[in-house]
């Protein structure tokens, strides 16, 4: 027996696999090897010994083998290979890892079958080598030999981020993973100014063979890819498995789930009274969006800013008033074209959507479609864009009671909305300014009054209700205007409080429209707004001898979002806000809304009209909470990194529940426990 190379003794070599034996480490090695068809070589015939022809032995030596060619796994083992010869056979193979043998035979010119044996070492590197056989007076014989390389099943995502040197950011953006590794996140909150700010190049380690997004192939540090939307990249393993993991960047400048909207203010904005000249840029690219009202100041010019709001605006994450230099309607807000627009920030509502869900209900309730109303209402609904704000200059942050300078961060998730004001497409009342002065074919309208605690300069006659008289405007109106309608509201209230108030032709109906009232009283008790009737917008048509309500607006105190409790013989979760919210007056008892409520018949007309909505309100509330989280999720995630959630500068408003999850299903709760009382009040 030799080892490595050697001589069989006889004329003829023919291999055929007997067995597989396979080297053993823990357990048995499968070993392949491809068997190829029959391959026979004869020898070539050649005289041969008179002494072989006396002995019998065969004229001609032959060698022949059926097998071409091994294969081993990277275990290595052996593999037993059938011999049949009538020569002496040399094996050669010049790679020390491929070792040979051969059984012992007693005759080696007798012709048999023998077994050699080829073994190979583990090796995880893949591998491959030649046998060579030989004989005399035969063709050799040449056998490859293949080790495998190991296989790997690993499909891991080791790393991921985004160098900011490739990208153009100011630092690194490393993610991290979540619990189960399936999902990589990180979070960017800084303007990217470069012309395609959603494309990068990644950075990432694997110890798969290859990474694949949407069937193509992703090289770390040079493939791009848009990260506006959460991506799927699948790693492939070498032995084919394949693992998935989401990649999602919070970025809100290029996250596809709001508008945008950086605010550039050449100066401090330190009031609600100066407008400051400010650039911006505002762009859609939300999934849906129309792609139009964007603007960019380097084409369009600078816009004006102020701060706006009453309590709000001395709060840390500030309100503002927006006007473009020209009528406008910004992104997408096709309902009307103007230049004033407000930026509502919610600081003090951590669910950042109770505004939003009161403007749901009043396009139920004030719906022209319905026809329900008098014809002459006008059933406008403040629009409602959420918006991601980015701000760059100085900002007064009065949590830290000093200004800071910002430089393209984010400052938070914002709802763009309509100014309360007379135009088209809001509360569009007749046009009525200086010029018409007292001609009485004009005088009796239009106007716009807002029931104001904080800034009003007008008072009724009997119970010194605060108004401000919206429009005609301040600054654009004679003196015989405002004398009009102040006389017409005094003689309203003085019906509301006379004797024979619940008369349907004489009473307060004849200077009320009933039906906007009501609307309106159930949208406040719905909600359960604190404030819900110290701030009231009312407005009257020229040639209407009637105050209409509307619309909603400032809802943000709802839903159990204030801890002050004006009356304590009336606790707001148990009754209505006409009873247990600010009076207005406050220190009028028995004021208009009190007042309204006495009338039993006028109960009984909103217990109606509230059976015939409670469903379509109920509906609304369920479909807004389930949506808008989600909808907004990246966006409300990035506010709270900026602005703390579990937290509240304003003396006056409630601590959140605990998550912001928790928040929303608590006002869905307090939906469902307010729905049932409202069944009782307003039957009472």
């Amino acid at each position: 027996m030799m080892i490595g190379s050697g001589r069989l003794p006889g004329p003829i070599f023919n291999i055929n696999i007997i067995k597989n034996k396979v080297m053993k480490r823990s357990e048995l090695l499968l070993l392949t090897f491809i068997v190829v068809p029959a391959l026979i070589i004869s020898c070539n015939k050649t005289p041969v010994a008179e002494r072989e022809k006396q002995e019998g032995k065969p004229e001609a030596a032959v060698l022949s083998t059926d097998v071409q060619s091994l294969e081993f796994e990277a275990e290595g083992g052996s593999i037993d290979v059938g011999v049949t010869t009538n020569r002496n056979v040399v094996i050669e193979c010049s790679d020390s890892w491929c070792r040979t043998s051969f059984s012992d035979v007693d005759n080696a010119f007798v012709l048999q079958k023998r077994i050699m044996t080829v073994n190979v070492s583990a090796f995880s590197g893949g591998r491959s080598t030649k046998l060579t056989l030989s004989a005399i007076d035969c063709e050799d014989i040449i056998i490859d030999v293949l080790q495998k390389k190991t296989v790997k099943s690993t499909c891991d995502l080791l790393s991921f981020s985004l160098d900011k040197a490739i990208n153009g950011l100011d630092k690194d953006i490393v993610f991290s993973k979540d619990v189960d590794g399936s999902k990589w996140s990180a979070k960017y909150l800084k303007w990217i100014e470069k012309a395609s700010p959603e494309i990068f190049v990644p950075t990432f380690e694997t110890n798969g063979d290859k990474v694949l997004w949407e069937g193509r192939e992703v090289v770390s540090g040079k493939t791009i890819l848009d990260l506006s939307e959460d991506i799927v990249l699948t790693v492939v393993a070498e032995n084919g498995d394949k693992k998935d993991y989401t990649i999602s960047l919070n970025c809100p400048q290029i996250n596809k789930e709001l508008a945008v909207l950086h605010l550039k203010p050449s100066l401090l904005i330190a009031g609600k009274k100066t407008y400051v000249s400010t650039d911006i840029v505002l762009y859609d690219k939300s999934i849906g969006a129309s792609g139009k009202g964007w603007w960019d100041s380097k084409e369009k010019g600078a816009v004006s800013l102020r701060g706006r709001g009453n309590s709000t605006w001395g709060l840390p994450k500030k309100p503002f008033r927006i006007k473009f230099s020209e009528k406008f309607s910004p992104v997408g807000l096709e309902h009307a074209k103007a230049k004033s627009w407000v930026l509502l920030a919610h600081d003090m509502d951590k669910s950042l959507i109770r505004n939003h869900l009161a403007f749901e209900y009043s396009k139920i309730l004030f719906n022209e479609s319905e026809r329900w109303h008098d014809s002459q209402a006008i059933l406008f609904t403040p629009c409602s864009k959420y918006i991601n704000v980015y701000f760059t200059g100085s900002y007064y942050d009065s949590s830290k009671d000093h200004a800071i300078d910002m430089d393209g961060d984010y400052l938070g998730l914002y709802q763009l909305s309509d100014q309360m004001e007379m135009a088209k497409g809001r509360i569009a009342v007749d046009k009525l300014t200086a010029v018409d002065g007292g001609d009485p074919d004009k005088i009796s309208g239009g106007y716009i009054i807002e029931t104001d605690l904080h800034e009003g300069n007008h008072f009724s006659a009997l119970k010194g209700v605060k108004m401000t008289y919206k429009y005609p405007d301040d600054k654009d109106y004679d003196k015989s205007q405002y004398d009009y309608i102040s006389n017409f509201i005094n003689n309203a209230e003085k019906a509301l409080y006379g004797a024979d108030y619940k008369d349907p032709v004489n009473g307060w109906r004849r200077w009320f429209d009933e039906k906007t009232l009501a609307d309106f009283i159930i949208v406040k008790e719905f909600v359960g707004d604190m404030d819900g009737y110290t701030s009231t917008y009312m407005y009257k048509r020229r040639g209407v001898d009637k105050l209409f309500f509307g619309p909603i607006w400032d809802c943000d105190k709802g839903w159990d979002n204030d801890k002050r409790i004006p009356h304590f013989e009336y606790r707001p979760l148990d009754n209505l806000m006409i009873k247990s919210g600010f009076w207005m007056p406050p220190y009028v008892r028995n004021d208009w809304f009190w007042r309204f409520w006495s009338d039993e018949t006028f109960r009984a007309f909103v217990n109606n009209r509230w059976k015939s909505k409670k469903s379509e309100l109920e509906a609304i509330t369920d479909k807004v909470l389930k949506d808008m989280p989600e909808k907004m999720k990246k966006a409300i995630e990035a506010n709270f990194s900026v602005w703390p959630f579990f937290y509240q500068y304003s003396s006056e408003a409630k601590m959140p529940d605990a998550t912001y999850d928790k928040e929303i299903n608590r006002i869905r709760t307090l939906s469902e426990r307010r729905s049932v009382l409202l069944d009782r009040l307003f039957s009472e």
